[in-house]
This record gives structure tokens, C-alpha cells and sequence, in this order.
């Protein structure tokens, strides 16, 4: 199950750094830790993992695996060590930017929601619920007022 995580305004610029570092190197994987009593564990390999910033969801990716690390993950961008945890790790290839949704940003996750017949409704490209509008190797667009609610617009117009 899909799932929708907050990339928080302190991270934004490491953020940036991997996808770069990814867009260099041909490829690669970003990565999403968790503490094993909030892991997320519906998600599974092939699911997307929706990211917020700045108070719209922006993008996803597809999960590659997850793993249970009992010793910590070190950032190859940033040089960090993540605590031990559970590790959900996308493709940096899969990554897709959407039109922008507004949505709040959230600590640890939350799941895609799903409609009474199933249907996803954060985000299913298939069904037209998320309009895809670049891949991996694209900058990240422009917020375009159009797809924010009126209180946003207003603010923007200022």
C-alpha cells in the first residue's frame, strides 16, 4: 500500500544533493527510515512512496526493498549516519514529479488513502488521480497557482 511521507524543511537541501548526486552518478537509490514501532507495514516492493515538501505532495518513487538494519546507514551524499530502523529504499530512477497536491505534511507516514472500491486516491497515475508531469532526470517544476487550494493562491498573489 502507498504511502506518503514529509521531507522536512531542514532536509530540503540534502534532499537536493541526492537527487543530484543520483543524476551524476546514472542512477542509484534514496532512502527512508523509519523506527521499527512506526514502520510502515503494508508497504511493499513496487509500492510508491509520495513525497510532501513545502505543503503539496510533489512526487514519488517506487520501493526497491525494505530492510531491518540493526546498524546504521550512512548517507553517501551527506555523510550521515541514520540509527538503526527499518529502511525502505526507492529508485532514484522512478522517481516522478506530479502536479502538485496540497496535502500537510505529517511525521513518519501516513498511507495513501483508498476510496470504498479500492480505488487510490492520493495518487494512482493509472487511474488519473495524479497527473505525472516529469521524471527522474527533469528539475523539479515550478508550484503553478493553479493547482493550489484559494487560500495558497491568495497568499501567492501577495
Amino acid at each position: 500500500m502507498d504511502i506518503i511521507v514529509t521531507t522536512p524543511k531542514s532536509e530540503r537541501a540534502n534532499a537536493a544533493a541526492e537527487a543530484r548526486d543520483c543524476i551524476a552518478a546514472g542512477g542509484g537509490e534514496y532512502f527512508r527510515r523509519f523506527a521499527t514501532r512506526v514502520a510502515p507495514r503494508k508497504l511493499a516492493v513496487g509500492d510508491r512512496v509520495y513525497y510532501v515538501e513545502a505543503g503539496f505532495i510533489r512526487g514519488y518513487a517506487l520501493v526497491r526493498r525494505i530492510e531491518q538494519r540493526d546498524a546504521p546507514v550512512v548517507c553517501d551524499t551527506s555523510g550521515r549516519a541514520w540509527p538503526p530502523g527499518c529502511y525502505v529504499f526507492m529508485d532514484a530512477a522512478s522517481w516522478r514529479w506530479i502536479r502538485p497536491i496540497p496535502m500537510r505534511g505529517c511525521q513518519a507516514f501516513r498511507y495513501a488513502p483508498v476510496g470504498p472500491d479500492g480505488e487510490r486516491r492520493a495518487g494512482d497515475a493509472r487511474n488519473n488521480l495524479v497527473e505525472e508531469i516529469g521524471g527522474w532526470l527533469d528539475p523539479m517544476p515550478a508550484l503553478d497557482t493553479r493547482c493550489q487550494g484559494p487560500a495558497a493562491r491568495a497568499e501567492a498573489l501577495r
